[in-house]
């Protein structure tokens, strides 16, 4: 379980993003194409150049990075610096494409260490994808502060039409679901609880760059991804990412939406947790949209051959398991015998329309 850190706000914090910023155009998901592991590292206040070889002969149109954030030196007394949200990176292609990634990239108003697994939006035209990619990171901190990436990978992405999945529930307080006392970010766990909560094991087909939003009606929001595994009882182990929901976000959702953004890979199970704010706050119903590269595989769903998550079996869903013929272990492999192919045709389309 990670330690619990003070932290306390700057008078001047990075400018929130507007709403509309946060809508990606259609068709610009990112498929991860390639990685490439790189050495630990430490950024002072100067940047730091890091030269990466890729060979793919995919068009890249983003960017990636895996890496535990860690604060080499940092103000303990105060909390002030440095912040993960303050880096950002200056990428070069090697066709001379320029883009400047964050900040924020990912991460909290905090110096503990930060589990950043991020995807740029679509920033290159198609620029090529062997040969030489420049990373210049930036910490954004001043002197004397010195921040490290742990277990780096860096990622190269191509755009890709969106699958999008939508699904509801609540997190009502009515003696049917689970109570827990949440976190309140990365390293913390709220005194506000215990309250319910939902949570979705999920894996994906296509690795790439995900955006998960959730919205309520009304109040607050709060929810949280886990990677590898879920433990209500060990809230902070496995803790990717949290979705703040009460207007302060640092990506600047609205109160009552809570968005994450985190490259997913195929292989790896993924715990995605709605959560009721505070045992004094009504537990909300909720509205979950994931979009990404490729559909979601969630188990304990109904109406499997919905793929699309709209509670309906129709064009869109066929779509979705015509794309996957004959590929194995697809999420569109409804008998489970390894391949897409006629036997799920006929279960699909013996559930065709509403799901019961």
């Amino acid at each position: 379980m990670r330690s619990t850190f003070y932290f306390a706000r700057r008078t001047t914090l990075t400018a929130a993003l507007t709403l509309a910023a946060l809508a990606l155009p259609a068709g610009a998901a990112q498929k991860l194409v390639a990685t490439v592991a790189d050495d630990d590292f430490d950024v002072p206040s100067t940047p730091v150049i890091r030269t990466i070889n890729f060979n793919t002969t995919e068009p890249i149109t983003g960017v990636g990075l895996t890496s535990l954030w860690t604060a080499v030196v940092a103000d303990t007394q105060n909390g002030l610096w440095p912040w993960p949200i303050d880096m950002f990176i200056q990428v070069t292609a090697p066709d001379s494409q320029q883009y400047t990634w964050g900040p924020p990239i990912g991460g909290d108003r905090s110096f503990v260490e930060y589990p950043l697994q991020d995807g740029s939006p679509p920033a290159f035209n198609a620029a090529p994808g062997d040969g030489v990619y420049s990373f210049n990171v930036h910490s954004g901190a001043p002197a004397p502060y010195v921040i490290g990436l742990r277990n780096v990978e860096w990622h190269l992405t191509t755009t890709v039409p969106d699958v999008t999945f939508e699904w509801t529930g609540s997190t009502a307080n009515d003696g049917t679901r689970p109570l827990w006392d949440r976190p309140f970010f990365i390293a913390g766990i709220s005194g506000l609880g215990p309250v319910a909560y939902e949570v979705h094991e999920f894996t994906v087909s296509v690795s790439g760059r995900y955006s998960l939003l959730s919205v309520v009606p009304t109040g607050d929001n709060f929810t949280f991804l886990y990677q590898d595994g879920f433990d209500p009882e060990d809230q902070l182990e496995n803790l990717l990412d949290t979705g703040l929901g009460n207007g302060n976000a640092v990506n600047g959702t609205p109160r009552g939406t809570s968005l994450i953004e985190a490259m997913l890979f195929e292989g790896r199970t993924y715990y995605f947790v709605n959560s009721q704010w505070s045992a004094t706050q009504p537990g909300q119903p909720y509205t979950n949209t994931v979009t990404g590269p490729g559909p979601l595989s969630i188990g304990d769903l109904p109406c499997p051959a919905d793929f699309t998550g709209d509670g309906l079996v129709g064009a869109g869903d066929l779509s979705i398991l015509l794309g996957f013929w004959g590929v194995p272990g697809a999420p569109a492999d409804l008998t489970g015998d390894n391949t897409v192919g006629s036997a799920d045709l006929a279960i699909l389309l013996g559930t065709w329309g509403p799901c019961p």
